[in-house]
């Protein structure tokens, strides 16, 4: 009977040992797995294709020019992070202390905000035309969809409030360089140093956009596959790179500042779509406006009519100098 009773124990011991060390298996197996696919999502966001520097040939070409013929001049300050941060800087051919500085999108470099150099030259602004980290020239080793690039560009603010300390400076961003001049603009309220914000296809929240775009490019099944896959990308992002997608949220930002922002989108934006410009507005607590171009797809506003992107810009602008 006691022997009887000893091998019972001993089953049930060995039972319960082997539905732990399924546990295990599964656990580490699920979390393995999500892993893996965490990391794949974060390298194709933050690492692999910063660098291809989409920028069209004829605009690096102009660029190249201007440094040569005119008084174009290429600026490298050092991050607070550590890595280089580099600019072009294009002063107006009259004397002026009005500064603006142009932030790109992903995969784009400074080149790109060529095409808004006669908006800015013909109404007597400066130009400082700005590499975000990981693209370009710049240096770091990841994408942080403004977590960092907010505050590179702050010391890109440093510099020109040192060059022209009673100047004024303005802020325009396309896509994700929207998103990070919208997550400045917190950083902004404690001094003021930047007088308005141009935000032109800006995401609202960026987990929000990615799990939209996974939804839609991979077939997922809703949402909840998609939910369950980005808090590993986040565990991922923050070893690797110190930040998670979920940090980078403008909409966040916005319910804060009081700098002027204008919101400019593209209804047919297949990429970021217009409701998040939208969003943006609505949530913002100081002065905006906002304007939606009927035809325009992802930052192509500009191209589709660019008197009237023109003309926007300076009514908006015009408004804060009065």
């Amino acid at each position: 009977m006691q022997s009887n009773t000893k091998y019972q124990l001993s089953k049930k011991g060995s039972w319960r040992r082997w539905v732990l060390l399924s546990m295990l298996i599964v656990f580490f197996g699920i979390n393995g797995a999500g892993l893996y696919i965490g990391n794949i999502i974060y390298k194709e966001t933050s690492i692999l294709h910063s660098h291809l520097n989409e920028t069209n040939g004829r605009l690096k070409q102009i660029l190249e020019n201007g440094k040569q013929e005119s008084k174009w001049e290429d600026i490298t300050i050092v991050s607070r992070f550590g890595y280089p941060l580099s600019a072009t800087y294009i002063p107006n051919p009259q004397a002026t202390d009005k500064t603006l500085i142009f932030l790109h999108g992903f995969t784009e470099s400074r080149a790109v905000g060529l095409n808004y150099l006669d908006i800015y030259l013909n109404y007597g602004f400066n130009l400082l035309l700005i590499d975000l980290r990981a693209h370009g020239e710049s240096g770091g080793n990841s994408v942080t969809w403004g977590n960092y690039e907010k505050y590179d560009l702050d010391q890109w603010v440093d510099w020109v409030g040192n060059r022209f300390p009673k100047g004024m400076i303005g802020v325009h961003g396309i896509s994700m360089g929207a998103a990070t001049a919208l997550m400045h603009a917190e950083l902004n309220e404690a001094n003021k140093r930047v007088a308005f914000y141009i935000a032109d296809s800006s995401y609202s929240d960026f987990e929000s956009l990615l799990t939209l775009q996974m939804e839609q490019r991979l077939n997922l099944p809703g949402k909840v596959l998609t939910k369950l896959l980005l808090p590993y990308a986040n565990v991922v992002a923050y070893f690797d790179a110190r930040f998670t997608f979920r940090q980078a949220s403008p909409i966040r930002s916005v319910r804060n500042i009081t700098t002027p922002v204008l919101y400019i989108h593209g209804e047919a934006d297949k990429l970021v779509p217009a409701s998040m410009s939208l969003e943006l507005y609505h949530a913002t607590k100081g002065p905006r406006q906002i304007y939606l171009f009927a035809n325009a797809g992802h930052v192509t506003a500009i191209f589709n009519d660019r008197y009237q992107y023109g003309g926007i810009v300076r009514k908006f602008v015009q408004a804060i100098e009065t």
